[in-house]
């Protein structure tokens, strides 16, 4: 039962989000359901990070199916560290957003883009394995595209235009590497990646694959010199959003190759 922590940071947004549909016009109601949801699921984190502090990692395998053959939840002290992180930062955002955007703006499913926002950025920094890292990056990468468009204003829509179109070749990108690098190792778990990368003799396809990973990650977050995308689209937005996006969306597209890539890629 306790594995089943690690979950929880993944499906208490997730349920959210689905909810927030269903009211999504009552905004005095949503706004407060909204809040109340962002404090609980830190309380819930809080608790999580201090039990894995005590007892060490909580490991859930999703049906008891055992690595690398199911979905692999890995509630560590870096993951559950970070996901705090983007908790306390979703307070802020939750508490500012209704004197950042118009009623209207509410109205349409911002408080569900919101929560699948954070549904998407906690998987993936809690996934065991690759390919549950790309299905999450697809969840809070939808939940930012109707983010980023929220009011429909013609600079929303021309900037937004670039920002999907890079995602998706990165995306693109992203899976194609992933099914390369199972390829070779034959497992797209973290940590069995990390103990074949170090037993591989393939270390020529191995850098390559390390440097298309290195790429798509520099894309999405916009590091150097793949930054030629990020100013328009991050500032073009309500202030709130482009607070979400640069609090947790852009810096954890920089933490997820330090937590479950590069890390396993040294020899």
């Amino acid at each position: 039962m306790i594995s089943n922590l690690a979950v929880l940071p993944i499906l208490i947004p997730l349920i959210a989000g689905v909810l927030a549909v269903l009211f999504h016009k009552r905004l005095k109601f949503v706004r407060i359901y909204a809040q109340v949801v962002t404090l609980i699921n830190t309380a819930v984190v809080t608790y999580i990070l201090y039990y894995v502090h005590q007892n060490g990692s909580v490991i859930l395998e999703a049906g008891d199916w055992v690595a690398p053959f199911g979905i692999v939840l890995v509630g560590d002290m870096l993951s559950m560290s970070l996901v705090l992180t983007t908790n306390i930062v979703a307070i802020a955002c939750v508490f500012y957003a209704p004197q950042s955007l118009s009623q209207k703006k509410e109205e349409f499913y911002f408080y569900t883009f919101y929560f699948l926002l954070i549904t998407g950025v906690s998987g993936a920094f809690i996934t065991g394995d690759l390919f549950n890292l790309f299905v999450f990056f697809e969840v809070l990468l939808m939940a930012s595209y109707g983010l980023i468009v929220l009011g429909g204003e013609k600079v929303q829509l021309r900037e937004s235009l670039k920002y999907v179109l890079i995602n998706l070749f990165s995306s693109m990108l992203f899976v194609t590497t992933i099914a390369f690098l199972y390829s070779v190792v034959g497992t797209v778990n973290m940590a069995q990646i990390a103990e074949r990368v170090r037993e591989s003799e393939q270390t020529g396809i191995l850098t390559t694959i390390g440097i298309l990973l290195f790429f798509v990650f520099g894309t999405k977050a916009a590091l150097f010199p793949l930054y030629y995308w990020l100013p328009r689209p991050y500032i073009t937005p309500d202030p709130v959003i482009s607070a979400l996006f640069g609090g947790f969306i852009n810096e954890s597209r920089n933490l997820f190759p330090a937590k479950s890539l590069l890390s396993h890629f040294r020899s």
